[in-house]
């Protein structure tokens, strides 16, 4: 199929329509989420891991667990005290 020149400026200087447009932005929209999805993951699996390396990161982690575990314990000794007679020394 041979286009003359006419035909060729006559498909350049065509505008696109809505649907058009949409349908680049939906396909580049798609192409950048599968893109920056494998990146972000990486990323922040990569800062989890080297901050968790820390011993103040360790320590964090402790603090706030035994907080939790002790708040967790008041509340089974009060609303519960069953449970803790139940416990078998």
């Amino acid at each position: 199929m041979k286009l003359t020149k006419k035909q060729i400026k006559q498909i350049i200087s065509e505008e696109l329509t809505k649907t058009d447009k949409a349908e680049i932005k939906r396909m580049v929209r798609k192409e950048l989420e599968k893109e920056m999805k494998s990146k972000l993951k990486k990323a922040v699996e990569e800062a989890v891991a080297e901050e968790l390396k820390g011993k103040a990161a360790k320590e964090q982690i402790a603090d706030v667990s035994k907080t939790i575990i002790k708040k967790l314990y008041k509340d089974l000794s009060f609303h519960h005290p069953y449970i803790i007679d139940r416990i078998k020394i």
